[in-house]
């Protein structure tokens, strides 16, 4: 008896570890976003990674925003999480080919989150703005 304990007991761990391992909790997805205008003139890019930590929670380890333009024009970055809300606007007024980053940029909510579109623009009276949204691999 004690032996056929012991081998349940391995095959739980083993399937325990493999499921540790495969989990999809732990995927990763890369992104670049990058803000041009209707003649292809780059003005900023947001690039990452973004940590996908469960259905309902996502982390950025180091998030970058870049200034692509010379036009003394900032920029900025934010997410939209389901089209049900948006984090905050990041901004950078660091000028021509400069960039900035932020770190353990992340947020959870009581619901599942399906999508995360990360918008980056350039700040003018109405700002310019392109988006890549990305799917949360923990949500079916």
């Amino acid at each position: 008896m004690r032996l056929f304990t012991k081998a349940l007991a391995l095959l739980a761990t083993v399937v325990a570890v493999v499921g540790i391992g495969t989990s999809p909790a732990l995927a990763a997805t890369s992104y670049s976003v990058t803000e041009s205008n209707d003649v292809g003139t780059q003005h900023a890019r947001a690039w990452g990674s973004i940590n996908w930590t469960g259905a309902r929670s996502f982390n950025i380890g180091t998030a970058y925003l870049r200034d692509l333009a010379c036009d003394n024009q900032p920029v900025f970055w934010y997410i939209d999480v389901d089209n049900r809300w948006t984090g905050t606007e990041r901004f950078w007024h660091g000028g021509c080919n400069t960039q900035t980053s932020w770190s353990n940029v992340g947020a959870s909510d009581t619901f599942n989150i399906r999508v995360i579109v990360i918008y980056v623009c350039r700040d003018t009276l109405f700002p310019e703005c392109d988006a890549k949204s990305y799917r949360n691999p923990n949500v079916a």
